[in-house]
């Protein structure tokens, strides 16, 4: 049905040219007619390149850029060629998307025919995971031959892949898996985008609420965990990795000395006390 359509057009297109005098009857021989056929093996099929997303990049947002042109293939089978329709599928979308089309094809070209198209777009709300993008273009050519114009199309694609990552990156943890010899250890981390609201889970007890960058004190000795967590102003969370770790601090000279006085000074008393007893009976 399509290519019926295409070829009335062409049809038309010819009779209009013929009437308004672009066709010279006596240089040229009269078409007899149009048929639909396979593109010659020397017809190359358009070329898409993707500029954007990079293929595998990962990006931690729902919003990613589409960026891409395409462009008629190399070819020395015709004497018409243009692009017909560019469009693109992806793969969370039901249907295809299409960025220009024009199927009326005429003899010769119209003002508008392109061999060239460049288009970007913002996809936003993209769902979170590996996702892929094809891009589809088809392209028209027709040649004479026999007083027929022989028509063709061939398709040309491009598909990129990407990684939709939204939650935010928590890394860069200054704790390792190692003993300290301190109550009291840094807590520095970095996070890859801005967010709302950042904490910690010391030993999986209820999160801490930070502002960045800490201390976290009074660690009584023995082994402990700590994970990071970090929401960005969409409420995506990120979790850093837990990091396990020891703390073996002495215990303060003053708490050792204390006790030890006490004992000097009370037996000190004591002998004095029994020294006075023993010579008051005397």
């Amino acid at each position: 049905m399509e290519r019926k359509a295409v070829a009335f057009t062409l049809i038309l297109a010819f009779m209009t040219s013929t009437m308004a005098g672009v066709i010279n009857w006596a240089k040229a021989n009269p078409w007899m007619g149009t048929d639909w056929v396979e593109p010659k093996s020397a017809t190359k099929p358009p070329i898409l390149t993707v500029k954007a997303p990079e293929e595998n990049s990962v990006h931690h947002s729902s919003n990613v850029t589409l960026s891409f042109n395409a462009r008629l293939g190399e070819s020395y089978s015709a004497s018409y060629m243009r692009l017909m329709k560019v469009y693109y599928k992806t793969d969370w979308e039901q249907n295809e998307t299409y960025v220009y089309k024009n199927e009326a094809v005429s003899i010769p070209y119209e003002p508008n025919a392109i061999t060239y198209f460049a288009y970007t777009i913002n996809l936003t709300g993209v769902p979170e995971g590996k996702r892929y993008i094809t891009i589809h273009a088809v392209e028209w050519g027709a040649y004479i031959d026999d007083s027929f114009v022989h028509m063709f199309s061939i398709n040309g694609s491009s598909s990129v892949s990407f990684t939709i990552d939204a939650s935010p990156s928590v890394s860069a943890l200054s704790l390792v898996n190692t003993t300290y010899d301190s109550s009291d250890v840094p807590l520095i981390f970095t996070v890859n985008e801005p967010v709302s609201q950042m904490s910690y889970s010391l030993d999986g007890k209820e999160n801490v609420t930070v502002s960045g960058n800490t201390t976290v004190t009074g660690l009584a000795n023995g082994d402990h965990n700590i994970t990071v967590y970090a929401k960005d102003e969409t409420g995506n969370t990120g979790i850093s990795e837990t990091v396990y770790f020891t703390v073996k601090a002495p215990f303060p000279a003053a708490m050792v000395i204390a006790p030890l006085a006490s004992v000097v000074v009370v037996g000190g008393v004591l002998a004095f006390y029994f020294r006075k007893r023993n010579g008051s009976k005397r």
